[in-house]
């Protein structure tokens, strides 16, 4: 076997960079943990290793994803220092949402302590803490939401002024015309991950009583997504 094919190959080349990010590899353990909830839903038996196999992929993620409030702290500082931004209701939604995934990823990693034996396990940080958790994270994707509809708004009014393309239209309106057909598209598609996602949570506070299979393929279907997006961000 020709060992250039591992070493110059693109799509190897893609591959190692998806791989060396943490990003990559937290949406990947994502993926396995909510097959695993799949299988163990469909097989239905006491003695399946799938719910214990799904509970580890989830203590992995939670140590990958430890000091990562962080980020979403700077996004959040970026949000609020850029006053020049056009629009107002993203800028502020776009806070409300970095700031709501910074107090669900800090709760989370309390709940990690606790895992881990660092923290006692009391009925605080047991139930009340993971509660929390998710209550910052629907606030979070509830923002979120709001956004993607937002965007889609921009983007379909931009269209509707741009009009019908013709062949007698320059450049600059076609690349218009495409850079707005683009950030639609965007829009549905993040919208549609969110809503996903918020099917998720609002299972986890109860106000939905969807089987586990379901919200194990809401969790599959987005993991896809979110691993589909580092991938593309591998690409050269």
């Amino acid at each position: 076997m020709n060992c250039d094919f591992f070493v110059q190959h693109p799509a190897v080349n893609q591959v190692v960079r998806y791989l060396d990010k943490t990003a990559g590899r937290e949406k990947s353990l994502r993926l396995l943990q909510y097959l695993c909830r799949v299988i163990a839903a469909l097989q239905g038996s006491p003695g399946s290793n799938a719910p214990r196999l799904a509970a580890q992929f989830a203590l992995t993620r939670k140590l990958l994803r430890f000091l990562k409030p962080i980020n979403h702290l700077q996004n959040a500082a970026k949000l609020h220092a850029n006053t020049l931004l056009a629009d107002p209701v993203a800028r502020t939604l776009g806070i409300v949402r970095q700031l709501g995934y910074a107090a669900y990823l800090t709760l989370d990693q309390v709940n990690l302590l606790r895992i881990l034996g660092i923290l006692p396990s009391t009925p605080g940080t047991a139930k009340r803490v993971p509660r929390w958790a998710n209550w910052c994270w629907a606030i979070a994707l509830s923002a979120a939401l709001l956004l993607d509809g937002r965007k889609l708004q921009v983007a379909r009014t931009k269209l509707a002024e741009l009009g019908q393309s013709n062949e007698d239209e320059d450049e600059k309106n076609k690349a218009a015309r495409k850079d707005a057909a683009i950030q639609q598209h965007g829009a549905v598609r993040k919208l549609a991950w969110d809503a996903l996602d918020a099917f998720i949570v609002a299972n986890n506070l109860g106000f939905l009583s969807a089987g586990e299979e379901y919200v194990g393929v809401a969790g599959v279907v987005t993991s896809i997504m979110g691993a589909g997006e580092v991938w593309d961000g591998c690409a050269q």
